[in-house]
């Protein structure tokens, strides 16, 4: 008798779960008379009968019935199967929603390091918005900035990096300044502003220049826009150590003072729960070895 007609059980389990011939062709992309002809292919293989014909309503026998819930069981067993090897043998793709400083600055320029540990592993990078909510439907890790540990349930939190920031200029602009190591004197040069000018009022206290007396001073809505400034030579920003340790590193930017602000904001990574080997697990793991300051909390 051969194999068991699976195109037909496959068939059939669609006119099961549809209740009509016609429901399970436009599942199948086929005619209702293919349908019909499937079943008539199967009830002779099976050698019974599989429909009560009687009127006009599509009505199922016993064995019918209990076929049906084989066939369920067995499609979805298959299914899973071939979903899990689609899965293992498919790149697997994480998605992490940074902060614009932290992208821009601190991880893109160790993603390399990433790739190597973990060739696999699809990386889509976003920007985290600071303020707006992230929908960790979509999102596996995220990387923000805040003042308290965020709240979010049933998810693992760290903190990565200090907000902690300090006084910073060019190469450039302290080769062509002789005095930087007073508060007076810094206040004496063009001073760069991240959002507002409450970062440097504060670090300045009473050095902060009188309106009118100083130079005319600049604001940047957005921290990758201050670094490019204070990159340029154009003034002295103040800005987190751990965000820009590359830019120090390299000689890029020279530190002024040891005095910091900001000390009660940081950068928190967050991420949904997985197992060991996971995506997620994998980058958050990378992620918190990379970093210069990692709190447990």
């Amino acid at each position: 008798m051969g194999y068991a007609p699976l195109n037909a059980l496959r068939v059939f389990d669609a006119v099961f779960r549809h209740r009509t011939f016609y429901g399970a062709a436009d599942e199948l992309n086929v005619t209702p008379s293919a349908v019909s002809h499937q079943m008539r292919h199967l009830e002779e293989w099976l050698d019974t009968s599989l429909f009560d014909r009687r009127g006009k309503t599509l009505s199922f026998t016993q064995s019918a019935t209990s076929l049906a819930g084989a066939l369920r069981l067995a499609f979805s067993d298959i299914d899973t199967a071939c979903q899990e090897m689609r899965r293992k043998n498919r790149k697997q793709q994480l998605t992490v929603a940074v902060i614009p400083s932290v992208a821009i600055c601190w991880l893109i320029p160790r993603l390399p390091l990433f790739r190597e540990t973990a060739p696999k592993i699809d990386l889509k990078i976003i920007y985290a918005i600071f303020g707006h909510e992230i929908n960790f439907e979509d999102v596996d890790i995220a990387i923000v900035y805040a003042k308290d540990k965020p709240i979010a349930p049933k998810m693992d939190i760290l903190r990565l990096l200090s907000g902690a920031s300090v006084p910073v200029c060019s190469q450039g602009f302290v080769q062509t300044h002789a005095q930087l190591t007073e508060a007076a004197d810094i206040a004496k040069c063009n001073l760069l502003h991240d959002t507002d000018t409450s970062g440097w009022r504060k670090w300045l206290g009473d050095a902060y220049p009188v309106a009118n007396h100083g130079p005319a001073e600049i604001i940047f809505g957005d921290f990758n826009l201050l670094r490019a400034a204070v990159l340029a030579g154009q003034g002295i920003a103040l800005c987190p150590t751990d965000i820009i340790q590359d830019d120090l590193a390299a000689g890029r930017l020279v530190r002024l003072s040891d005095r910091t602000i900001n000390d009660e904001y940081n950068y928190f990574v967050l991420r949904r729960g997985a197992p060991a080997n996971d995506p997620i697990s994998v980058f958050f793991d990378w992620l918190t070895k990379n970093a210069s300051q990692t709190y447990p909390l």
